[in-house]
């Protein structure tokens, strides 16, 4: 039984538009939120009009950790709550981490859900890549007629239709790397490809993010070296020779890049270093954590510039997850990303775009973004094989 031909495609445009944060009708409800909702309301009517629900081995394993991840935020905001590190009624990051796994949740229910998030997938791509190509073209021409500000962060900084610059930075970051796979599984011109790439990192570069910058770098070096190493046949002890040296260098090649990331965050920002900033939150951060290493202090950023409990990010996801989820949330998003690992180990695409994902998350909080969450989840679940088995569950949705 196939899903509406709609949910693929609401999904993907929503997790596009999420970017959109200065796009809000109220409060943290913007477009991407809006559709997000609108495509969760269609899934319960399609799960209801099935009248089953459609359960694989993966999808066991995958609702039960999500399930343990919702009960955990549940029990750390009550105890934020009390102990006065978060307020009742301020659950923000928790809508913005329970949205997109309730949906998920809903999404493995399907019988052809990996259907659905390969399409969504695509329609992610198509959109992000229109809108990026808007971003271009006011860059390249409307901005010498006609000057935006609104389109910039504090008048510097690229945004686009986003408050913070990071969060069209995560959009950036995944597009070269999928227009790749796309290329190299014949599903997009070769030309198109190229031109797709050059614009994300055209845009990318007026973002001025350094966590970008070094992201692209790293990846970049990683995707050249073993396709080299696949192009050229080497007997083992070759290899090993090779491989240590390549590590050298890319060890080296890390050291430059942080050095000239530094560089260029200096320029970018004389007043306020990026770098120097982030540390402070970085220990804020972990200082917030040691309060309630078990269990966190609630979702909600626990970070500060001048204490811990300030309600500022810790620009680090490794960092922020322990301070709002403890060792616990920390437990179940390893074993996802693992999970995540293993599943694309196979694929060189899929292992550095989930390269990508975690490596830019040691700049910046990413959990708040259902981008992350999706490539995730769309990692992990992707499979040849889709054994279903169907449950009748019709009496209970209707």
């Amino acid at each position: 039984m196939n899903s509406n031909k709609m949910i693929p495609i609401l999904l993907g445009v929503a997790l596009s538009s999420t970017s959109f944060t200065k796009v809000r009708f109220f409060g943290p409800v913007g477009i991407g939120e809006l559709l997000l909702t609108i495509t969760v309301i269609m899934l319960v009517i399609q799960l209801a009009y099935n009248q089953k629900i459609y359960v694989t081995e993966k999808s066991i394993k995958l609702v039960s950790l999500l399930y343990s991840f919702i009960l955990l935020a549940f029990i750390s905001n009550l105890f934020g709550a009390f102990k006065g590190s978060i307020e009742i009624i301020d659950f923000r990051d928790t809508i913005a981490f329970l949205l997109p796994i309730v949906l998920i949740i809903l999404v493995v229910h399907l019988p052809d859900y990996q259907d659905v998030l390969t399409k969504a997938a695509l329609f992610f791509y198509i959109f992000s890549q229109v809108y990026i190509y808007c971003c271009l073209l006011y860059i390249l021409f409307i901005r010498k007629i006609f000057y935006i500000d609104f389109l910039y962060y504090y008048s510097t900084r690229f945004s686009g239709l986003s408050l913070n610059p990071n969060q069209l930075a995560i959009l950036t970051l995944l597009l070269p790397i999928i227009s790749l796979y796309l290329m190299n599984s014949k599903k997009i011109p070769v030309y198109l490809g190229f031109l797709n790439i050059v614009a994300a990192v055209w845009v990318g570069l007026k973002i001025e993010s350094d966590a970008l910058i070094l992201t692209w770098i790293v990846s970049l070096l990683i995707y050249c070296y073993v396709i080299f190493f696949k192009a050229m046949k080497f007997k083992k002890n070759v290899k090993v020779i090779i491989n240590i040296f390549v590590l050298s260098f890319l060890v080296s090649m890390l050291k430059i890049s942080l050095d000239i990331v530094k560089s260029v965050s200096n320029s970018f920002n004389e007043v306020s270093n990026q770098s120097s900033i982030r540390y402070i939150l970085w220990e804020n951060g972990i200082k917030a954590f040691a309060g309630s290493p078990l269990i966190g202090n609630g979702t909600k950023s626990q970070s500060g510039l001048t204490s811990p409990f300030e309600g500022v990010e810790a620009h680090n996801t490794l960092i922020d997850l322990i301070s709002m989820l403890g060792l616990l949330g920390l437990i179940i998003i390893l074993l996802l990303f693992f999970w995540a690992t293993i599943n694309s180990r196979n694929n060189l695409y899929y292992l550095i775009l989930l390269l990508q994902v975690l490596f830019f998350s040691n700049f910046h909080n990413v959990m708040r973004q259902p981008i992350f969450w999706f490539v995730l989840f769309i990692l992990l679940l992707n499979s040849q094989k889709q054994e279903l088995i169907p449950s009748n569950v019709g009496n209970e949705i209707g």
